[in-house]
């Protein structure tokens, strides 16, 4: 397999060790595998609670130099939203080689179990790393945890389309769609919502407007949003039929929510504040 390839999860899942959501208990399966130079991801999701989550990072060396700019991109969307597969990010040659467990605790804490080898000047700088915006880190034993404080774990209530619902605006836990496009909102589409809550990254790909978008399954799709279109299945079985009065797949969505919110570049080219 070469460098810096993405796979979905192959037959030789059952050989890893088996992985236990930290909310509900539950077996969790492998979603995705992520190979680089000196760098290896595995993902794990929960199909049960659809919140826990854990990522394994075997890091042994400097990546190459197109890993390190997705790593360097996932770091930057993690202000946007955590998830281990943005945290996982933050795990670079720069600490000891060894063996990272990025695990969801909460539906918005994380721990990250270091290596034996690291020292607590790791631990602490990493801590520092992470400590960004409305991110807190602290180090706990061997540990990190990181907390968004936008947001404050509890019970959520399940919802058909999958994905967990959010407290309501007027509780004054999330922000205001009117502020923040990537808020939740009660009225919002089933596709808009789940645009605006999975792990999904996306990469600003050419000019004018192709970007490239890391979905939470482990694939990647480019999206066009001039001629607004998707390489996702959804698109091409769905979007694209004349007869479905769906229009825009959630990665169409996703991008156009991200240029709103100016966390990627506009269609041209230029930053949000250029």
């Amino acid at each position: 397999m070469s460098v810096d390839e993405s796979t979905s999860a192959s037959s030789d899942t059952d050989q890893q060790p088996t992985q236990q959501c930290a909310l509900c208990d539950a077996s969790l399966s492998r979603s995705s595998q992520h190979l680089a130079d000196n760098r290896e991801t595995l993902i794990y999701t929960c199909g049960d609670c659809r919140i826990g989550a854990t990522a394994v990072v075997q890091q042994s060396g400097a990546p190459s130099e197109r890993c390190q700019r997705r790593l360097d991109s996932r770091q930057g969307n993690a202000i946007d939203g955590l998830s281990v597969y943005r945290l996982s990010a933050f795990v670079t040659d720069e600490f000891p080689a060894g063996q990272y467990t990025v695990t969801r605790t909460g539906e918005h804490t994380f721990e990250i179990a270091l290596p034996e080898s690291a020292t607590q000047w790791d631990i602490l700088r990493l801590v520092d790393q992470l400590s960004v915006g409305p991110l807190d880190a602290e180090a706990d034993d061997r540990s990190v945890i990181v907390r968004d404080t936008r947001w404050t774990d509890g019970p959520s209530e399940a919802v058909p389309d999958g994905g967990v619902v959010q407290a309501r605006i007027a509780d004054g836990t999330v922000p205001d769609p009117a502020d923040d496009p990537l808020a939740v909102a009660d009225d919002d589409e089933p596709r808009t919502k789940r645009a605006k809550r999975e792990e999904i990254d996306v990469s600003f790909q050419e000019k004018p407007g192709v970007y490239e978008v890391h979905s939470a399954s482990g694939s990647y799709y480019d999206v066009d949003v001039v001629t607004e279109q998707c390489t996702c299945p959804d698109f091409e079985q769905t979007c694209s039929d004349p007869d479905t009065p769906v229009d825009k797949c959630k990665h169409l969505r996703r991008v156009a929510l991200e240029i709103e919110a100016g966390t990627v570049p506009r269609p041209d080219g230029k930053l949000p504040d250029a």
